[in-house]
């Protein structure tokens, strides 16, 4: 068997187990993002200024409910055993409605010499289909120095109402990636032809393509790469040293399987 035929049924077999999956809610990634966190971050909150704070997003395989939304429903665990309960959590700014599964914990995590090593959902919290996410813990917190890698990937129509204008005319696909930590060009710049050209589209006919384009591009852990080709896209991979966290730090490789939310 030729290798790009291998390495397409292997993602076929993959986005097959990542939608049976889809079905139960999971956390996909805890990213120690930001130490310190700007004090206005806390504004996120409708808190006032709070100064050393540290800021670390949560994905979740399934969109939550932002009215379940409490910072008491989520404990930290540090590297010292302490259990720390969040000053603040947000769905901003990953607020669009395609969006909606990452939540900001603004915190005290890494009090003296500890880190953040865990966090688990001990309050009330549902997805937006009213499923409870009590008990669900995420084990690996990806550390402060590291940069931001995909967690998620959904396909879509561009004729998908909530992608109005996000996409050029000549797109026929659309996959939004789901980063673990909000991403931007080196030092917050806009995205540009170097992130564009890092991203890189395995397509079911065997063909590797660039986006056309890449849209959403705000200041949270979403973009949606548009495509132009039919084929349907059935995995995503990004070049190292290109899409920057808050902190600067840059993506290593990184690679994932799409789902598709296309009628074919």
């Amino acid at each position: 068997m030729k290798p790009i035929t291998t390495m397409i049924l292997l993602c076929l077999t993959l986005a097959a187990s990542a939608q049976e999956r889809e079905n139960h809610p999971r956390i996909l990634s805890i990213y120690h993002g930001l130490d310190p966190l700007p004090p206005r971050a806390t504004r996120l909150c409708g808190l006032p200024p709070a100064a050393n704070q540290d800021g670390m997003p949560v994905v979740f395989s399934v969109q939550v409910d932002g009215d379940t939304i409490s910072a008491s429903a989520f404990a930290v665990e540090t590297s010292s055993g302490e259990i720390v309960t969040p000053l603040c959590a947000t769905l901003r700014p990953a607020l669009e409605p395609l969006e909606q599964r990452t939540v900001l914990l603004i915190g005290e995590f890494s009090p003296a010499d500890a880190l953040p090593v865990s966090v688990e959902i001990v309050g009330q919290l549902q997805d937006v289909n009213g499923n409870s996410l009590v008990g669900l813990t995420g084990k690996k917190v990806t550390a402060l120095e590291s940069g931001p890698s995909l967690v998620y990937a959904e396909r879509f129509s561009p004729s998908q109402s909530r992608l109005a204008g996000e996409c050029p005319e000549q797109t026929v696909q659309a996959v939004q990636l789901t980063w673990e930590g909000g991403v931007t060009g080196p030092q917050g710049t806009d995205l540009a032809e170097a992130q564009r050209t890092a991203v890189t589209i395995l397509l079911d006919d065997g063909k590797s393509v660039h986006p056309l384009a890449l849209g959403d591009d705000d200041p949270d852990n979403h973009v949606i790469a548009c495509i132009a080709e039919s084929s349907p896209a059935i995995s995503v991979s990004v070049v190292a040293g290109f899409f920057h966290d808050p902190g600067d730090d840059a993506n290593p490789e990184t690679r994932i399987t799409v789902i598709s939310k296309m009628k074919e």
